[in-house]
């Protein structure tokens, strides 16, 4: 087994503006100006995504994650949906939540700093391994989906995944820039 790593990066605008649960984390806060983290998937057309990562760097200051739950969605670029902007709420239908290839929630209590410290830094990260939601009001432990999200993108136009981030709760961030390291661990079959 040979396991790559993929990374692509999206920085949210510098204002302090609450975001609220459902609400997209993009780079622009007009839809059609809206560039998503993309991975390009030449070479890798059938495998498995078995985890993701997110380091999250703030231009000056402390980076800000009490209350940042976040849902990273992946969808073949073809199926993505329309973006609508940063700090907007997106609603993602079920009909189009489907065409996911998989999804990573990354938990307010998971951020950790370049050395796995929690307290407050200029950067944080968090590593998420595949897994599946429990839709439950309070926070249980996640159901691992062993081997990972299978993915093949032998019939799509595009080879290529493209990254939807949304906020889970209300989350207020400084009014600075946060760069989202976005990384994907896959095996290619």
């Amino acid at each position: 087994m040979k396991i790559h790593r993929l990374r692509s990066t999206v920085a949210r605008p510098a204002d302090n503006t609450a975001y609220a649960a459902g609400d997209e984390i993009s780079n622009h806060a007009t839809a059609a100006s809206v560039v998503r983290p993309i991975f390009n998937m030449a070479g890798f057309q059938q495998g498995r995504i078995l985890s993701a990562e997110i380091d999250l760097v703030a231009a000056s200051g402390n980076v800000v994650t009490t209350a940042l739950d976040l849902e990273l969605l992946l969808f073949p670029t073809d199926d993505v949906p329309a973006a609508v902007g940063d700090n907007v709420t997106h609603p993602i239908a079920a009909d189009i939540r489907a065409k996911a290839l998989g999804g990573f929630r990354f938990d307010d209590t998971g951020w950790t700093g370049p050395l796995g410290t929690v307290a407050a830094g200029t950067s944080q990260f968090q590593p998420v391994m595949a897994h599946l939601v429990q839709p439950l009001a309070s926070p249980v432990a996640q159901f691992p989906h062993p081997p990972g999200f299978l993915f093949n993108l032998e019939s799509k136009t595009t080879k290529s995944l493209t990254a939807v981030l949304r906020a889970l709760g209300a989350w207020t961030p400084t009014g600075v820039v946060n760069t989202f390291g976005i990384t994907l661990n896959l095996e290619a079959i």
